[in-house]
């Protein structure tokens, strides 16, 4: 009741800048509206066209493709409403272009993006290269399908829904947190890929990647900076990123997949080493003593962390996944075993002596996570789909002193309906971990009144929890969202 009253509370001279982006995204989508008043194409899904790999070929014996080029991109420029801090719009616009070009059995491939957006301490522009990659389809006997591909390229593991433990290999954009989905905020590791398919549908995809790239987090400051290392900050303490010297041995990584039919089920077994591309946190620096205006000039104090240090530790994960239909339901299960680079904090700001035995404010755990889910389409009535999702995450060697909690569940749960033949979709989305009672909820309504336009207007909402907390640490920043997409 809180944030709605919040949000009717508004000054009224605040609402200049919302009517005027309105105004703005009305006259965007009127243009393609009018190229595409001739007729629309049913179930049309925006979200997925910039987000998925370059569509697969058979690469069968002896088999010629004729010449194929597309080339397509999306534009989404958003307005975001705070609900609980300053009032100030923010501007969050991204653009995706997509390039493909398929000669006989070469395809080159690229994926382009430009971000520019005010969510930071000040504006910022942004490109990636998320995408460039050479591949070569070869005609090998005794197989389905085998390619070669050299350059950046995203990997897609894991079948689970915005929750994939095994999905750890490609980086991603966490500056706007979960704003966009899991494949979107992905980036590729350059490297060597090698996809096999067999017959039996025995299928196997490796990869070797000489050169780290790391995962994108917000900026002190920015509109999702972590309030705990704001307040750190805030109290005299320092925030640095820790830059290694580059070497084959550190930064290489290498990983494989190996899928295969199970009793009707779609099954993968999962294998990576390499430097981890979502940095975790570590104390950089202790101070003991203090000045003093009396002899001997200092006096000594418990042990006190003064700087902190975002880091990337090398991880080897091992896991599995399996999906299977039965009816209208979709079963699926994945799991991961982290046995190497997990790092969790310790509780030094409770028990400042934990500084002494743990001087980087850390220790090296085991992870173990598992994720169990369902989804079915046309639920009670057509065209409302639903998907759960229960996930345990433990820690078997986890000791009283450590921040993380031995056991942690949470859960996720969509509902999504269409209407009018897809032009017409609500949306709604939980994530929840159970233990700290934190939670975000996304709701969103779209429109789409051309067939390459679409408009949405959405919220996010954080509660529960602590500064600790996954979600907890955004209870005050809610924000009402406008987007406009357009398709060309």
């Amino acid at each position: 009741m809180a944030v709605i009253q919040s949000f009717f509370a508004f000054r009224p001279g605040l609402w200049i800048k919302p009517v005027f982006g309105v105004l703005l995204m009305a006259s965007i989508l009127f243009l393609p509206y009018r190229l595409c008043a001739g007729g629309m194409e049913d179930d049309l899904d925006f979200s997925d066209l910039l987000e998925k790999d370059v569509p697969h070929r058979d690469a069968g014996v002896a088999r010629a493709w004729p010449e194929y080029y597309r080339f397509e991109g999306e534009l989404r420029p958003s307005l975001w409403y705070p609900l609980h801090t300053s009032h100030d719009i923010k501007s969050v616009n991204r653009l995706d272009l997509l390039l493909e070009s398929h000669h006989w059995d070469v395809t080159l491939a690229a994926r382009l993006r430009a971000d520019y957006q005010s969510t930071k301490a000040e504006e910022d522009v942004r490109a990636d290269i998320r995408e460039l990659y050479l591949q070569k389809h070869l005609s090998v006997s005794n197989t389905a399908s085998l390619s070669f591909a050299a350059g950046r390229k995203i990997l897609y593991w894991g079948k689970g829904d915005e929750i994939r433990p095994v999905d750890r290999v490609s980086p991603e954009d966490m500056t706007h947190f979960l704003f966009y989905d899991k494949n979107d905020r992905k980036t590729g590791i350059p490297g060597l890929f090698l996809n096999a398919a067999f017959q039996g549908g025995i299928f196997v995809e490796t990869f070797w990647s000489p050169l780290f790239v790391a995962s994108e987090i917000p900026d002190p400051g920015s509109y999702f900076g972590p309030p705990r290392l704001e307040n750190f900050s805030a109290a005299g303490g320092e925030i640095q990123m820790s830059d290694e010297d580059w070497t084959w041995q550190k930064d290489a990584s290498l990983g494989i997949r190996l899928g295969f039919p199970l009793y009707g089920a779609d099954a993968s077994l999962y294998a990576w080493r390499g430097k981890d591309p979502m940095p975790q946190l570590k104390v950089s620096e202790v101070i003991r003593a203090v000045p003093s205006d009396d002899p001997p000039y200092y006096r000594e104090i418990p042990p006190t962390a003064a700087a902190l240090s975002w880091f990337h530790e090398n991880a080897a994960i091992v896991g599995g996944d399996i999906e299977f239909a039965a009816g209208p339901y979709v079963f699926r299960g994945e799991t991961a075993w982290q046995f190497e680079g997990n790092q969790a904090l310790v509780q030094f700001e409770k028990d400042p002596d934990l500084l002494d035995r743990f001087p980087s404010g850390i220790q090296e755990t085991q992870k173990v996570s598992l994720l169990l889910g369902v989804d079915r389409n046309n639920l009670f009535f057509r065209n409302l789909f639903a998907n759960f999702q229960y996930v345990v995450v433990c820690i078997p060697d986890h000791e009283d002193y450590l921040e993380a909690d031995p056991f942690a569940q949470g859960f996720s749960a969509t509902l999504e309906y269409t209407a009018f033949d897809s032009r017409l979709r609500a949306f709604w989305r939980v994530f929840a971990w159970m233990e700290s009672r934190d939670q975000q909820h996304q709701v969103m309504l779209s429109w789409r009144p051309a067939r390459s336009a679409v408009l949405r207007l959405g919220a996010f909402f954080y509660e529960g929890g602590t500064d600790k907390d996954f979600f907890g640490q955004f209870r005050d920043r809610d924000f009402v969202y406008l987007q406009a997409s357009v398709l060309f």
